[in-house]
């Protein structure tokens, strides 16, 4: 217990550890507040929506998991700020790379879904649905990876 105690005592007198936001190595894209928080929304919906994805496919839902990517993902889901304030707006904000990153996933998305509703004697292939899949979440992780808004 006296151990315990001891490295508890150590760890609360400890620095904590700071991480300075030029060693992170992504660009940082500065946007408004509010463009900020309308894609942190969207992304979190992303999110979402590729959980439902790979629960479907687990069930072999091959139509439900094409319609979520296309409605929620897809070229369908592109345009959702168009009506929101410009500073509310991420795209205007962001640089061209990153905007081609994000219509790439849009475009991987819809791609995702044909594939997913291509089926074979009623069933879908499910090593090629996920193989569509790859380039959607490869998406995800190439603009996460590569840049920052905070």
């Amino acid at each position: 217990m006296k151990k315990l105690l001891f490295a508890l005592a150590l760890i609360a007198v400890a620095p904590a550890p700071t991480f300075a936001a030029d060693a992170d190595g992504r660009q940082f894209v500065e946007m408004s507040p509010e463009a900020r928080a309308e894609m942190r929304a969207e992304m979190l919906d992303f999110q979402t929506a590729l959980h439902s994805i790979i629960a479907a496919l687990g069930e072999r839902k091959f139509k439900d998991a094409a319609d979520t990517a296309e409605k929620l993902i897809g070229v369908s889901a592109m345009g959702r700020h168009r009506m929101s304030p410009p500073n509310a707006r991420p795209g205007m904000f962001m640089p061209n790379e990153m905007h081609a990153i994000a219509r790439g996933m849009h475009l991987a998305a819809t791609d995702f879904a044909k594939v997913a509703k291509a089926t074979k004697d009623g069933k879908g292939d499910p090593t090629k649905a996920l193989a569509a899949l790859q380039a959607v979440t490869g998406a995800c992780v190439a603009c996460h990876r590569s840049y920052r808004t905070q």
